[in-house]
């Protein structure tokens, strides 16, 4: 079994290459550039290449038992990176076409933010319509990249679409935007906190859902790949508990965000640095009170980990690599 993985050495990426080469599986990696830190010491065969590149694409999708498409750009900033879009819609077309003319499984990695979310008192499941006209742009282009993937499976491709969660744990080399703030909070660089949501999950549960969304998954369906919901204090205090580190004892409402929000983008204009706090930052903090991932357990034996086991390891990264002081 041959497995391509696009953007295998990203933040899950480069955990579902350890997870496929520990299953016993032969990884193709596509990522630009030259092999990635991330990648480092294990027996994957690399190529460099961009998903943009329909040549680039096919050569790495030639020969290959199943896809792995996780290859996007996140951007939550003021002014968005026109690549965004780009890599996140055309470059997922691109993977789709490859994969349906070469008759390839192909699984999706979307994001649980990609469906609409309102009402917020009401579980939010794989049911839920696409957030098509979503001002967030990033969750939009995901929305919108799923679309792709399911016109498709009405022209014959075997595809299956998982949506992870906010993942934490182990391996987090960049590190990610919530491995920065948990180092931030370390140091006490972030003196207050605001009233979010979140569904915290482990990155290694989320590949291993996604291996077995690739055995079992049904084609056309999506998979929610996410934890338990949990409040901002609630994480913060474990994470005090596991680091020594003194965090915020309470969080403000979030409406305080969008008054602080104008004043973070002047102080941002004015000193050329990016914004402590974006719209679409504070868009991305709303979270339904219960994300369900009853269907991914129930089709795909998808379990998770908890909060506590994952922030150890998590911690325990950071340390490794000199992030939490000596």
């Amino acid at each position: 079994m041959l497995a391509l993985v696009t953007g295998g050495g990203g933040r899950l990426g480069n955990v579902l290459v350890r997870r496929l080469v520990e299953d016993g599986q032969k990884v193709r990696v596509l990522e630009p550039g030259t092999l990635p830190e991330s990648l480092a010491g294990l027996d994957i065969e690399f190529m460099s290449g961009s998903v943009l590149d329909t040549g680039d694409v096919a050569r790495a999708a030639d020969g290959v038992d199943v896809v792995y498409h996780l290859a996007a750009k996140i951007d939550l900033s003021p002014k968005k990176d026109p690549m965004m879009f780009a890599i996140n819609v055309d470059g997922t077309r691109n993977v789709v076409d490859a994969c349906l003319s070469r008759g390839l499984r192909l699984v999706h990695t979307s994001s649980h933010h990609a469906l609409v979310r309102e009402p917020l008192d009401q579980p939010l499941t794989e049911d839920r319509p696409l957030a098509l006209t979503e001002k967030c742009e990033y969750h939009r282009s995901k929305a919108i990249g799923e679309t792709i993937v399911l016109d498709a499976c009405q022209r014959g491709l075997d595809a299956v679409i998982v949506n992870p969660g906010s993942m934490i744990g182990p391996h987090d080399y960049e590190p990610s935007m919530i491995g920065a703030v948990l180092i931030d909070l370390y140091f006490g660089r972030i003196p207050v906190l605001l009233e979010m949501l979140s569904d915290y999950v482990d990155v290694r549960d989320v590949a291993d859902g996604m291996i077995a969304a690739a055995k079992k998954g049904r084609v056309g369906e999506r998979y929610f790949l996410t934890g338990d919901v949990i409040p901002v204090m609630q994480m913060v205090s474990l994470y005090a508990e596991l680091t020594g580190a003194k965090v915020p004892t309470r969080a403000l409402p979030l409406w305080v965000g969008w008054v602080v929000l104008p004043f973070a983008l002047a102080v941002s204009a004015l000193t050329k640095k990016e914004p402590f706090i974006t719209a679409d930052m504070l868009r991305a903090s709303v979270s339904n009170d219960e994300v369900s991932h009853d269907k991914a357990h129930r089709e795909l034996g998808y379990t998770i980990r908890t909060l506590r086991e994952s922030l150890a390891d998590a911690v325990g990264w950071y340390r490794d690599r000199g992030w939490l002081g000596a």
